[in-house]
């Protein structure tokens, strides 16, 4: 009895894997048939030990003969052992590559919602990737996708127990039509009877898959600002919060344990019951001969039991669905939210300047630029400074095409950027924001950041060029460093070196800096100055700042205030 959203969950699938789910199906109709072959051959088998003279009256020996037949056999005792010995062993064999394409599957499904959830991402706007948390990401990538093909291996388990209940039902329809619909009648009370535990686990699913986004989410912002958090002694104040994520998907995973627990005790005792009753009334109500009410036994007792298996992994299912289902969403809001980028877009060009005319950007409508007008000559050494939060970093980002203006354009020359191969402007940018982050990785990997034509030489160039190369040169490893979690095995000015080292690395024609000297000593941001001083001419360097000295610097200075900016020092 599944619900509309659990046969979209397996539609899905199916579509998905088409071609893995149709050797699947193929694989466990082989293996029912073969059990079916098997469980026909039982009756007459029984037939023949308890001497039933009534033997050729029933359907299921006839069917049995005349398979028999068909294959110019005998129905005698050691060919009926013969045949069930092999009917088992193919059915076995059959199961097993059902269920080893099952798992296969299982693995690929996990790596795909993983890698389509990634490529999603990295495809979506950036106001859509900045305003997620990035415990909900990694929750997704590593928990949500690792359960919902948990979820789709039961769904594959209950095609396998239903495609095996259609063989029982069969099998017991050639013995008895009046016993195979009593069979179904039953099987049906017994799990509408016992569907509300299904419920409760699907509700107990997804309360456990919402909490676990939250305390993720948490976990991770705090572990980004745990230094901080200890330094002030927050952790007191701090931990109770993760505490009560925690006992809340405790909570969660006590219903699902309670209701998963009871389903199975309570479907024992009631087929027992039933076997009980039915035996009774088979043998010593009906007068059924032995040997047919006893196969009847089995048949009932095998289909009830399939039918509890069923039923006890559509309620695992339903448990994992809403991870699958909270995984799409995110993966479905990030589609949504895809870079439009322009077919054929033109080459970009920078002979001249960057130009901003009549910008305005808003979050949502809360205005943030208003009719800004500015020009960033080639080669030239731009500095913006002004009051927190009055649009500098969004300045950056609609220059490098992060962010789209809602009114007005930035152009290349004369060229908008609307209209140009954005990918290939962004590949001729160095960015170097903020807050640095490094990888728990080499100083080399670092700084190559995935670029495959990046070797050692390209970056002991750039190192040289950040003014990096000399305290690199003074570890024993070299550019093979480890710099360790977020870069914590580097001073404050060696990470920003590393970072700009980064940025120089792909041979930028524009690079940007957001606060490159902020959280430095002095003497540090001094020395970053003077790397940066450097470059002028030789790349057009953008940046964002309050030192001092950047700002005697720069060729051209912006004032940012109240979403306005005007020149200060050259520019127009």
């Amino acid at each position: 009895m599944l619900n509309q959203k659990s046969v979209r969950f397996l539609g899905f699938f199916l579509k998905a894997y088409p071609g893995r789910s149709a050797l699947m199906v193929l694989l466990l109709i082989l293996a029912g048939l073969a059990e079916g072959i098997g469980v026909v051959s039982l009756l007459p088998l029984l037939e023949i030990a308890a001497g039933d003279s009534g033997a050729a009256d029933s359907l299921l020996t006839q069917v049995a003969a005349r398979l028999l037949g068909a294959l110019t056999l005998q129905p005698t005792l050691g060919v009926l052992l013969a045949v069930i010995v092999v009917a088992m062993a193919l059915k076995g064999a059959f199961y097993l590559l059902a269920m080893r394409q099952i798992g296969y599957t299982v693995a690929q499904v996990a790596t795909d919602l993983r890698v389509g959830l990634i490529r999603s991402l990295m495809q979506a706007r950036w106001v859509h990737f900045a305003g997620q948390p990035t415990g909900y990401f990694a929750n997704a990538v590593g928990n949500e996708a690792t359960r919902a093909s948990w979820a789709y291996r039961d769904a594959c388990a209950v095609l396998a127990g239903a495609i095996q209940i259609a063989i029982y039902v069969v099998a017991v329809l050639l013995i008895s039509w009046r016993v195979a619909l009593l069979v179904l009648a039953v099987g049906f009370i017994v799990m509408l009877t016992l569907r509300g535990f299904v419920r409760e686990g699907r509700s107990a699913g997804a309360e456990q898959t919402r909490v676990m986004k939250s305390l993720l989410a948490r976990v991770s912002e705090l572990l980004l600002g745990m230094k901080p958090i200890k330094a002030m002694s927050r952790v007191p104040h701090v931990l109770p919060i993760l505490e009560e994520e925690a006992q809340s998907y405790n909570q969660a995973q006590r219903r699902i344990i309670m209701a998963t627990e009871t389903l199975r005790a309570l479907q024992e005792p009631v087929l027992v019951l039933i076997i009980a009753l039915g035996l009774y009334g088979l043998v010593a109500l009906s007068g059924a001969r032995f040997s047919a009410a006893l196969l009847i036994v089995l048949l009932f007792y095998r289909l009830m039991t399939r039918v509890n298996y069923v039923q006890s992994q559509y309620q695992a299912m339903a448990v994992g669905e809403s991870a699958f289902w909270s995984l799409r969403r995110q993966a479905e809001v990030a589609e949504s939210a895809r870079e439009s980028l322009p077919e054929d877009g033109l080459t970009p060009r920078l002979e001249r300047a960057i130009n901003l005319e009549s910008v305005d950007f808003a979050y949502d409508d809360k205005p943030v630029l208003s009719r800004v007008y500015m020009s960033i000559p080639r080669g030239t050494f731009t500095t913006i400074t002004g009051p927190s939060g009055v649009g500098k970093t969004t300045l950056l980002d609609i220059i490098a095409g992060l962010l789209r203006p809602q009114r007005g354009d930035v152009y290349l020359d004369e060229v908008s950027l609307g209209s140009i191969d954005i990918e290939a402007w962004r590949r001729r940018i160095g960015y170097v924001p903020q807050e640095t982050l490094l990888f728990h990785t080499t100083i080399f990997e670092n700084v190559k950041l995935g670029l495959p034509h990046i070797g050692r030489v390209d970056v002991s160039d750039a190192l040289s060029a950040a003014g990096a190369l000399d305290f690199v040169s003074g570890f024993p490893e070299g550019i093979d460093r480890v710099v360790g979690e977020r870069g914590s095995r580097l001073s404050g000015g060696q990470r920003q070196r590393i970072a700009i080292a980064r940025a120089l690395v792909g041979k930028p024609e524009l690079l940007i800096l957001d606060e490159p000297t902020a959280a430095l000593d002095p003497e540090a941001a001094e020395s970053i100055c003077e790397t940066l001083k450097r470059l002028r001419g030789e790349v057009t360097v953008v940046a964002v700042t309050h030192h001092q000295s950047l700002l005697e610097a720069a060729d051209l200075l912006y004032q940012v205030e109240e979403g306005t900016v005007r020149a200060t020092r050259g520019g127009g």
